[in-house]
């Protein structure tokens, strides 16, 4: 008997526990079984002449708006009045909803719906919060319009080697697919810095821009220096205040002529093959990271043509022809930062 009463006891502390726990466990198994939102806010329309239309269904004209998040707003700029900005309600669960922004003028009223038992709160567009929107401004650094600091990684094709004369015969150099001496590299890695300043009397919007490249380029047993000409075109140049988005493709192109001194090669040579040169363009894209700020990433080509080490032998070899020189079209992966 005594053994029975023990096991009622043990069921009776499980039966409770269960009813205890069955509130958890329905509301639990409700907020996974659906991700529909529930309508809190309603946003009444004037009536106008151009209606908005329902972006569920492009034939139905909208009085009200019914959105299951807090409208915000979006303050005046320059160029637009202020706006408020509506997340309608999906037109099918799990998809995103659709985005209305409405002018201020268009507003009949804006009302909380949520609870059921209570009549609708009215609130003013004034109460809503502020957009967080775009805050980047591309003014540039220092005395410059833009500024640029990027890494290069370069890879200019099949490999290469160069011969070199010697009073026995010659010696030949060959190359690697990583390398930094005179018998070249499939792989190149560069480090250089451009400044810009904008156009005005060309683009008033000031999305194209001039400036100058240089930077280190440790190359084929050489440190070059480019000095060359770059040139950007910026198609969000000048994001507007709270816009969505911040980001911007661009592109450049540059040019201009590889320094060092280290070869010896002329500056200027009377045949092309001799000529020291480089040039480029190339598509990519800024990702604003602060105000001031952007994390850019381009892809490009670029042609090199660049003086080795200068033949030490063979006095009879002539001054224009005592450097050999590479000759190469390079894929050009560009990371950095953009101010």
């Amino acid at each position: 008997m005594e053994r029975l009463h023990r096991l009622l006891r043990i069921e009776d502390r499980n039966l409770i526990l269960i009813l205890f726990l069955c509130p958890f466990i329905c509301l639990l198994i409700s907020s996974c079984g659906t991700t529909q939102k529930i309508i809190t806010w309603n946003v009444e329309l004037k009536e106008t002449e151009l209606p908005i239309t329902d972006r569920c269904n492009p034939e139905v004209k909208l009085t009200a708006i019914k959105s299951g998040d807090k409208p915000v707003l979006i303050p005046e700029s320059e160029e637009r009045e202020a706006r408020v900005r509506v997340l309608g309600m999906p037109c099918f669960e799990g998809e995103d909803p659709p985005v209305y922004d409405l002018p201020i003028s268009r507003i009949k009223r804006i009302t909380y719906v949520s609870d059921p038992l209570l009549p609708p709160v009215s609130l003013d567009v004034s109460e809503l919060d502020i957009l967080e929107g775009c805050c980047r401004q591309r003014t540039g650094f220092l005395f410059f319009d833009k500024f640029e600091i990027r890494g290069c990684i370069g890879y200019r094709g099949s490999k290469d080697s160069v011969a070199y004369p010697t009073p026995t015969g010659e010696e030949i150099y060959r190359s690697s697919f990583i390398n930094f001496d005179r018998g070249g590299s499939s792989m190149i890695f560069k480090f250089e810095i451009s400044g810009f300043w904008n156009l005005p009397f060309i683009d008033k919007t000031n999305r194209l821009q001039a400036g100058i490249l240089t930077g280190l380029w440790p190359t084929d047993e050489s440190f070059f220096i480019p000095i060359g000409l770059n040139l950007r075109y910026t198609l969000n140049q000048m994001p507007a205040r709270f816009s969505d988005n911040c980001n911007s493709w661009y592109m450049y192109a540059t040019a201009g002529l590889p320094l060092d001194f280290q070869t010896n090669a002329p500056l200027f040579a009377t045949n092309a093959k001799y000529q020291r040169i480089f040039y480029g363009l190339g598509i990519g894209y800024d990702i604003a990271i602060t105000c001031f700020m952007d994390f850019s990433i381009d892809l490009g080509y670029r042609y090199m043509n660049l003086p080795l080490p200068e033949i030490l032998c063979c006095p009879s070899t002539p001054n224009d022809q005592r450097n050999p020189f590479r000759s190469s079209n390079s894929i050009l992966l560009r990371f950095g930062l953009t101010f």
